[in-house]
């Protein structure tokens, strides 16, 4: 049970409001522009966005995603207007997952795995615990799979921004958007916590207490 209650403490925060915001609003543009127009799109996109941000601080919820969401959902949609193609909407989403996927290759080169830089900004954990041989294989992999998730990803949206697929560029930043991300990076906790066992390396806090041999090892936290 401890890692089902780790894994709702890490993704509550996005779960909260932020996976209806993030389907909601793309598909509200592309529907009131097929039927009315594009500049309708664009006005009702950009104050949808404003309703959600708003009600996410009337009722007191965070509100920096619906900020950048503000803010996106703007840019976006303002492309999309003065280039007078629907599908430019999603092109800074598109430009977006193919950086994420730049990142993480070099960062794979670099011998510094995303996954880990990520961890280590997020909790703060000592990075030389992360670079141990009995921890750092742990992170590498869940990189690669991220990095094959994310360029699978891009390479369809790419795909449907280039043949000006509207319909496919939808369903890529709805269903395969924040969605299918939140059960990638569940799956990823769940799979870095077994590997770092099979591991047997130490975990966070054995490793700054100078602990030694055998180690009860990480058990909550990647």
């Amino acid at each position: 049970m401890g890692m089902f209650h780790d894994i709702r403490d890490e993704l509550r925060l996005v779960l909260k409001g932020k996976t209806v915001d993030a389907i909601l609003t793309p598909g509200v543009f592309v529907g009131v522009n097929a039927w009315c127009s594009l500049q309708a799109a664009v006005i009702v996109a950009v104050g949808l966005s404003i309703v959600l941000l708003l009600f996410r601080a009337f009722r007191k919820e965070t509100v920096q995603y619906g900020v950048f969401g503000l803010l996106g959902v703007t840019f976006a949609a303002l492309f999309a207007y003065l280039s007078g193609e629907v599908a430019d909407y999603f092109l800074p989403g598109i430009i977006g997952s193919v950086a994420l996927v730049f990142i993480a290759l070099v960062s794979l080169f670099a011998k510094r795995p995303l996954a880990m830089l990520a961890s280590h900004l997020t909790r703060g954990w000592p990075i030389g615990w992360y670079t141990r041989r009995d921890v750092y294989p742990a992170y590498n992999e869940v990189t690669i799979f991220w990095t094959l998730y994310f360029g699978i990803r891009a390479m369809f949206q790419v795909v449907f921004f280039i043949t000006d697929n509207v319909t496919g560029l939808t369903l890529m930043t709805t269903v395969f958007g924040l969605p299918t991300t939140i059960g990638v990076l569940i799956a990823s906790y769940i799979y870095g916590i077994a590997r770092l066992r099979r591991l047997g390396g130490p975990g966070v806090e054995e490793y700054r207490e100078g602990k030694t041999p055998p180690y009860k090892g990480q058990t909550r936290g990647f």
